[in-house]
């Protein structure tokens, strides 16, 4: 028992989060973009220092050649903006959701589901992405 009468075990205090340092956040995003291009992890990285919008496009590309089948990822070996989401690309609602919570992560920003499911190419993702950091 303690000087104030209160006897608390160990295990049932909370546990002390120290913030995270850079070498942790560039484990985070290891993980987050685990299965994409290196150039992908790359460029986020280079984002997370400088926050520069021109970094944004490889991230969106790599993000989305993490979910396609392998018949369609040469697609985005040299992406066109015009690339249609769903006829191109082969992406459902289900993994726009997926893609859109990893660049949340990754770009560290708030992306309307609603305003996601109004996007119909690579190029509105990536303008989209680019607007939100503004905000």
């Amino acid at each position: 028992m303690s000087e104030s009468g209160f006897h608390a075990a160990a295990s049932s205090l909370p546990k002390i989060m120290l913030p995270a340092g850079p070498s942790a956040k560039r484990d985070n995003l290891s993980d987050l973009l685990r299965r994409c291009p290196l150039a992908t992890v790359q460029a986020a990285r280079r984002f997370r220092l400088s926050r520069d919008e021109a970094e944004v496009p490889t991230i969106v590309n790599g993000v989305i050649s993490r979910y396609q089948e392998r018949n369609q990822v040469n697609l985005l070996e040299q992406p066109k903006d015009s690339l249609r989401l769903v006829e191109d690309l082969g992406l459902d609602s289900l993994t726009m959701i997926e893609i859109s919570m990893t660049l949340e992560d990754v770009l560290e920003v708030s992306l309307s589901d609603e305003k996601l499911r109004q996007l119909r190419t690579l190029g509105d993702i990536k303008s989209y992405a680019q607007r939100s950091l503004a905000s």
